[in-house]
């Protein structure tokens, strides 16, 4: 499944949140062992003042009860408590008061209104006349409102507000608490397992719908991907009239789909004016061939003919060579008409196969022809139709070119499939020709470079004055497993 585009973009949103949960936990895990050193010194206190101003203030207003307020400055030095316990494993730990550390509530006037005194402690000191001038003037910061004594408590003077802060303080509130303790190996522990917990539920409920995500957003690319990859394969086949589906997004697909659809249309452009050009091409050769050939026999047959009714009535045997002569001439014209019939047909190879039909070709050609042609198959192996079909023409063009000028008493044709390539080779022993003056010799030796050159191949021709001519055609052997095999023996 994950080899595909589909799985691993399923795979890679999955991991994605995964990993996105993982880092969190990991965050989380540093918050937590930063708060098991310290926690935050100013939230600790603020929970002293939030929790005993509000209790204490009950007391003094709308009236004073002194022994009320008495009574709660005893409850509250034997609990011992300042604040309350954490609500979350965030929150920060309950302020203890220091024991046996004394407690004090102070008229805006600096008299004592209830205190807890132990029997040691003299009369009320301050630590601090700063401090208390700042909680006597309604200071609201935490920060000024505190000291660390020698011991390292926090000797704190909090001002009671009323329920209206913009009028003045009814008193002070003056007490040591104890330091921000650490959090404590359990809590740490409790708070880690809390932390994973809560991520493996978020895992568990959020890693299907990231891979839900993935395959469903995977889908559509890969679906888009698809449509062009088998547009992409009609054009290899050699089908420009499928194009890839309209994409109205503003991405990479769909700028390689534009740029696909423009490229179809150059290409469908140029095979037309390829085709345009090769039919002229083909009719030149044509008009060369039949200029070459048929018109010149034409015109000594009818040399020999006028020749024959001259010397009709005076000379028979003379008219008899003639009229033979002619004969001959009629049957060249015919033979040559028929392999251009030939060479205007596409091949068929009618189920006999490539090989086969090629064979047969060889063999009909040297009954016909006069020069005996043997035919030899190395190694054969499948190529496409196209490849076939241009080896059986340029055998045609090689074998006619044998029999109208080579003088051949021999000719011989050889097939040979190697890894790479096919090799078509046509030899004789006739008189050979000059090749620098083969383009104009009406060969047909340009069509075959042209056709061979259009699916990649090339020509080779080996010749001399009276030393024979071999000509090879070579075309590359496509390597793309659409090639079925066609029964190349019948």
């Amino acid at each position: 499944m994950f080899k595909g585009l589909r799985g691993r973009l399923t795979l890679t949103y999955t991991l994605v949140t995964v990993l996105a949960l993982m880092a969190l936990e990991f965050i989380l895990f540093i918050v937590l062992a930063a708060n098991y050193t310290i926690y935050d010194q100013d939230g600790y206190l603020n929970d002293v003042v939030y929790t005993l101003v509000p209790e204490a203030r009950a007391y003094l207003q709308p009236e004073q009860d002194l022994p009320g307020l008495q009574v709660w400055l005893e409850t509250l030095a034997r609990t011992g408590k300042a604040s309350l316990e954490p609500q979350d494993p965030f929150d920060s730990p309950a302020a203890r008061i220091v024991p046996d550390s004394p407690l004090y509530v102070l008229s805006p006037q600096r008299e004592i209104l209830a205190q807890i005194r132990p029997a040691e402690e003299g009369p009320f000191t301050s630590h601090s006349n700063e401090i208390i001038e700042k909680a006597l003037a309604g200071r609201e910061s935490i920060s000024d409102l505190h000291m660390v004594d020698e011991n390292g408590n926090y000797w704190v003077a909090i001002p009671i507000f009323q329920e209206d802060h913009n009028k003045p303080v009814l008193g002070i509130l003056v007490l040591t608490v104890e330091p921000v303790p650490g959090m404590s190996i359990k809590e740490l522990f409790d708070s880690i397992s809390a932390a994973m917990l809560a991520g493996l539920v978020m895992l568990l409920a959020l890693a299907p719908f990231g891979a839900i995500f993935g395959y469903i957003i995977s889908k559509k690319l890969t679906g888009r991907l698809q449509n062009l990859s088998i547009v992409a394969q009609a054009w290899g086949n050699g089908d420009f009239a499928i194009m890839p589906p309209p994409d109205r997004r503003k991405d990479e697909i769909s700028a390689l789909s534009q740029q696909m659809r423009e490229m179809a249309l150059r290409i469908h452009s140029q095979w037309q004016d390829l085709q345009v050009l090769t039919q002229m091409r083909e009719r030149n050769r044509l008009a060369q061939e039949l200029h070459d050939t048929v018109k010149q026999q034409t015109f000594a047959t009818l040399m020999q003919v006028r020749a024959a009714r001259n010397r009709l009535h005076t000379d028979v045997d003379s008219t008899e060579k003639s009229l033979i002569e002619a004969e001959n001439l009629i049957k060249a014209s015919q033979q040559e008409l028929a392999s251009m019939i030939a060479e205007l047909r596409p091949p068929s190879f009618e189920g006999k196969g490539f090989t086969r039909a090629l064979h047969e070709f060889v063999d009909n050609w040297s009954n016909l022809s006069c020069i005996p042609a043997s035919f030899k198959v190395n190694g054969e192996k499948i190529i496409s139709e196209e490849a076939e079909h241009t080896l059986y023409r340029i055998a045609q063009e090689g074998l006619s070119n044998v029999s109208r000028h080579s003088r051949a008493s021999a000719a011989v044709v050889d097939l040979c499939y190697d890894d790479n390539e096919v090799r078509l080779e046509i030899r004789d022993n006739g008189i050979g020709f000059d090749i620098s003056q083969y383009q104009s010799s009406g060969f047909g030796l340009t069509s075959m470079q042209e056709r061979l050159k259009d699916l990649g191949g090339r020509l080779e021709i080996r010749t001399g004055k009276d030393s024979g001519t071999t000509l090879t055609a070579a075309l590359p052997i496509a390597s793309a497993p659409a090639l079925e095999k066609r029964g190349a023996n019948g």
